[in-house]
C-alpha cells in the first residue's frame, strides 16, 4: 500500500499461513488518502493498547473484542495481512493461555511504532 511508511511483512513470521489465509479481508480499495490512513492508524493504536491492557489484566473479552475490531479494519484499508493478524488473536485467545497471543501484540505495537 502506497500510503503506508511500513511494511506488513513481518506478520508472515509470525503466521505463517498467512497468505493462505488473506482472501476473505481483501475488500477492492481505491487510493486511500492520507487522513484515512492516520485515522486507521490512530484506531489501530487504542485498540493495541486495549490489547496489551487485556493482557495485563488477564482479560480474554477486553482482547477479544479488539481483536475483533482489528480484524475487521485491515481488509478495508488495504491491509487484509492486518485483518488475519486480528484473527489470528481470536483464534490463539480462544486457545489460551493469553500470553499466546503476546508475539502478535507486540509485533503489532512495534510495527504501529514506526509512524509518527
Amino acid at each position: 500500500m502506497m500510503g503506508f511508511p511500513g511494511k506488513v511483512d513481518w506478520i508472515v513470521d509470525l503466521i505463517p499461513d498467512l497468505n493462505s489465509r488473506l482472501e476473505p479481508f481483501v475488500v477492492d480499495t481505491d487510493e486511500v488518502d492520507d487522513e484515512l490512513i492516520e485515522v486507521f492508524v490512530d484506531e489501530l493504536r487504542r485498540l493495541a493498547g486495549e490489547l496489551q491492557d487485556g493482557v495485563l489484566q488477564k482479560d480474554a473479552e477486553i482482547m477479544r473484542m479488539a481483536a475483533h475490531s482489528i480484524k475487521g479494519m485491515g481488509g478495508t484499508i488495504g491491509l487484509p495481512e492486518i485483518s488475519v493478524l486480528g484473527q489470528e488473536i481470536e483464534i490463539r485467545i480462544k486457545a489460551e493461555p493469553l500470553a499466546d497471543s503476546m508475539p502478535l501484540v507486540e509485533g503489532l505495537v512495534n510495527w504501529l511504532s514506526t509512524f509518527q
